[in-house]
């Protein structure tokens, strides 16, 4: 099974992620994300429907995936194609492990994490972006580096989008 292109969900392509304008793409989009988990106040650690999480913790989730994505790009820099470890996104939620988070500390760590991944994909070197790696045995798909980092980008977006749809249902949307 391939890598995913292109998701219609929050219409993104990872082909329109380039090692140049991924550091604009990443930190837009994650701006922008800090910004509906900091207007939230209350609405943040509410749940719309059991189905879906609260906005903090997607929030908590993007600033998890930015922390594993970039080992999984630096583990690629030094490996032959390695395998990923596996986030257990889900299973972090039903485990607690967010239960302690504040949207404060939540909104601080995407800020830094952000630039601590900008600060990784700027300093690689030219052709590295072309470096194989199985994304996680929870996702077995042979990718590149640069869709690696693309996927960066994308899940800030994506999540971006669940956050906001869950201020809509939770009302008073910013």
């Amino acid at each position: 099974m391939p890598a995913p292109t292109s998701c219609t969900a929050c219409d993104f392509s990872w082909d329109e992620i380039t090692r140049h304008n991924f550091a604009a793409r990443l930190s837009v989009e994650n701006e922008a994300l800090v910004a509906a988990l900091s207007s939230a106040g209350a609405r943040a650690t509410r749940r719309p429907s059991p189905a879906r999480w609260s906005v903090l913790e997607y929030a908590a989730h993007v600033r998890d995936v930015l922390i594993s994505i970039r080992e999984r790009v630096i583990l690629a820099v030094v490996l032959e194609r390695p395998t990923g470890v596996a986030m257990y996104r889900d299973e972090r939620v039903d485990a607690g492990l967010y239960r302690n988070d504040t949207s404060g500390d939540v909104a601080e760590e995407l800020q830094v994490l952000a630039r601590l991944v900008i600060a990784t994909v700027s300093s690689l070197g030219d052709g590295v972006q072309d470096r194989t790696l199985v994304f996680s045995p929870q996702s077995p798909h042979e990718v590149t580096i640069g869709w690696a980092i693309a996927q960066l980008v994308h899940e800030v977006r994506h999540h971006l989008m669940d956050v906001r749809e869950n201020l809509t249902l939770l009302g008073d949307a910013p």
